[in-house]
């Protein structure tokens, strides 16, 4: 078994002979961040995306519902609410008819075969992209 008496002292001074050569260089040490689904200013709530589904609320929930009905339900006539393009109601709630609308859209517009009404950085990705490009599926 390790003597960790001896290791400790020996960790803290690999751990500052680090950080003296960082300071000295001038250089840093950062974590990358994960990848995350490209935004669209299209709608103008927010640029946060994080993962929804039923039951959240807020701006990121506006964003989405926002692009759901540009980026769908523009070219199909929809029975999920009253918004503007005939599609979901912008309502900043992750409803049922929230969740029907993106499991459409996960079906017709990204070819999911089991569309789980979860918008996670794929399913952003795809609105994101339907809105800005103007291709509607």
């Amino acid at each position: 078994m390790a003597n960790l008496s001896l290791a400790l002292p020996l960790r803290r001074r690999v751990v500052a002979a680090v950080v003296g050569v960082l300071a000295i260089s001038g250089g840093t040490m950062a974590a990358s961040a994960p990848a995350q689904a490209a935004t669209s200013n299209f709608c103008g709530y927010t640029n946060a995306q994080p993962q929804l589904y039923v039951g959240s609320q807020g701006l990121a929930v506006y964003q989405a519902q926002c692009e759901l009905d540009v980026a769908y339900a523009y070219g199909h006539s929809t029975n999920y609410g009253n918004g503007p393009y005939n599609g979901v109601r912008t309502d900043g709630d992750f409803g049922q008819n929230t969740e029907a609308a993106v499991k459409n859209f996960q079906i017709h517009c990204m070819g999911a075969t089991n569309p789980d009404g979860i918008i996670g950085p794929n399913t952003w990705n795809a609105l994101n992209e339907g809105v800005d490009s103007g291709h509607f599926c």
